[in-house]
């Protein structure tokens, strides 16, 4: 099994979860103070006990640990119910180029370039200078800088990359930029635009319209839980409803 570095970012399992960096030494939490450089060629799997006598499992974080417990949130983040569901009918993959607009938190730009590495590439542009800072942080913590391309700049002003698999739209007056996106994407090529209102749905299927693209449909994901026990099983009370309306559209 793989030894512990003190490079190495690890997650700990107990009472409560934290995703640290080895080489932070001392990690103080609410369950006692945890000394990460005892973990330095330990395996994975190990158990580590807290100043308080806490045990914490110490296990390699993936990609889904860090966009849930480690990137910083600045703008509204596209779920993660909603990224798998762009990516799993686009079927987004190694070797897809993809741009994005706007990068937001870079939650959706990480989830993407976690699968399209090692030689696919996102291109994600932010118009506003505070979500790049934000989100360009996020992207070089996730180690995943080296397949990003991140700008920070108004799409809307033109881009230059073409020939790409896949558009992601998440802005104001995304409906504007369908057409180029539709010159960018090669055939076969998605594109996908993200819409908090109904409003800008509609606005975007005209644009969609004007434009050769296929298998258009608009649709959003609810995720519910449910509660098992030995003695009954029901749906929780509380679920993950709508976000965001998706529209999917390809090009022929």
């Amino acid at each position: 099994m793989e030894k512990i570095t003190a490079s190495d970012k690890v997650l700990l399992l107990g009472k409560s979860d934290f995703l640290v960096d080895v080489a932070k030494g001392m990690f103080h939490t609410n369950h006692g103070t945890i000394n990460l450089s005892k973990l330095v060629g330990k395996k994975f799997g190990t158990i580590i006990k807290s100043s308080k006598g806490e045990s914490f499992s110490v296990l390699r974080p993936n990609i889904n640990d860090f966009l849930d417990k480690r990137l910083a949130r600045l703008p509204q983040i596209i779920s993660l119910k909603d990224c798998s569901l762009i990516a799993g009918l686009t079927g987004l993959s190694s070797g897809y180029n993809v741009i994005e607009a706007g990068t937001g938190s870079a939650f959706l730009t990480v989830f993407m370039a976690n699968l399209v590495k090692p030689n696919g590439k996102i291109f994600t542009y932010e118009l506003r200078s505070d979500f790049f800072k934000s989100a360009k942080k996020n992207i070089d913590d996730s180690g995943l800088s080296a397949f990003v391309d991140a700008k920070n700049r108004d799409i809307s002003k033109g881009f230059k990359e073409k020939d790409v698999d896949l558009v992601v739209l998440d802005m104001i007056g995304a409906e504007k930029i369908v057409p180029k996106a539709y010159k960018a994407i090669k055939s076969g090529g998605f594109l996908v635009v993200y819409s908090p209102y109904i409003e800008q749905v509609k606005a975007v299927c005209n644009e969609i319209e004007m434009e050769s693209f296929t298998e258009v449909r608009t649709l959003e994901c609810l995720v519910r839980d449910y509660k098992i026990t030995r003695d009954f099983s029901r749906p929780n009370t509380t679920m993950l409803a709508h976000t965001g309306y998706m529209t999917f559209a390809r090009k022929v």
